[in-house]
């Protein structure tokens, strides 16, 4: 019975032994497992990281690299060789009643052609643009006038025949306001720049994505109207322009009295049909 005792007893240490044994082995493989997915938890984060930064570099790095920036001086480009052909039609009215019809109608092509360019006291430099005029297409090209224009950091001025006018100035902001006559004595008046980065189709169905106006309207309900409006688009220029000067019949014994009937006044529309380098 005494030895029977000590068997059992070794037996029973043995079996705590094997116990504490097989305890200490499923923890060390519970400690290795928790380790094991630990790291790839963190390597699955790292990934997820990789990944969004990479993503972000190709939408936002093409955004801001791969497309194109616009220029503010490339909507009045100058090189000498360029040249830009317009349909113009210009209506001149002239009434003497509120039923009168007395208005002329002229439809033809204006070219510019920027011919030479010379250095300017600015230090920049000052473009020769010579235009020309034709009935259509089947017509030779008739000498018509000269103007000159010049760019710098701040303006973009053209002399329209002898009288200098402030066509837009830099940098292009929307609502942008100055005074076209700086340079002349004609009296202050203001065009605002209007829709910048705005699309624009001309007569022809081109479009441009690209566009801002040169705007000033002014007049009274029932007396006159004057509007001159100019559209240019980059690496091209002026695209389309129009003139409506118009005086109302605005006597009161007239019968159209109040009713916007144009007595006298000026209508002109000028839009791109065609522009290249010769």
């Amino acid at each position: 019975m005494a030895n029977y005792k000590v068997y059992q007893r070794h037996d029973n240490r043995t079996a705590i032994l094997k116990n504490k044994l097989l305890s200490h082995k499923k923890n060390n493989f519970g400690v290795g497992m928790n380790k094991f997915f630990g790291c790839e938890r963190k390597r699955l984060v790292m990934i997820k990281k990789i990944v969004t930064y990479c993503f972000s570099a190709l939408l936002f790095g093409c955004s801001s690299s791969d497309v194109p920036q616009i220029s503010d001086q490339s909507y009045f480009p100058l090189r000498v060789g360029d040249f830009r052909i317009y349909q113009v039609n210009e209506t001149d009215i002239l009434r003497l009643t509120c039923s009168g019809n007395g208005q002329t109608v002229r439809n033809y092509q204006l070219k510019e052609l920027i011919s030479d360019s010379a250095k300017n006291t600015e230090g920049s430099y000052t473009y020769t643009i010579h235009r020309y005029t034709r009935l259509d297409s089947t017509q030779p090209w008739l000498d018509l006038d000269t103007w000159t224009a010049r760019t710098n950091n701040k303006q973009v001025v053209v002399n329209e025949g002898n009288v200098p006018y402030v066509k837009f100035t830099f940098p292009l902001v929307d609502k942008t306001v100055w005074n076209i006559n700086s340079y002349n004595d004609l009296g202050k008046d203001y065009d605002t720049l209007r829709n910048f980065h705005q699309p624009y189709t001309l007569i022809t169905g081109e479009k441009f994505q690209n566009t801002f106006s040169a705007r000033r309207d002014s007049g009274e309900f029932i007396v006159y109207f004057d509007r001159r409006l100019e559209v240019y688009a980059p690496s091209v220029g002026l695209i389309n322009k129009e003139i409506r000067q118009l005086h109302y019949f605005n006597n009161p014994n007239d019968p159209c009295y109040g009713h916007q009937v144009v007595k006298n006044g000026t209508i002109y529309l000028q839009s791109l049909i065609s522009y290249g380098h010769q």
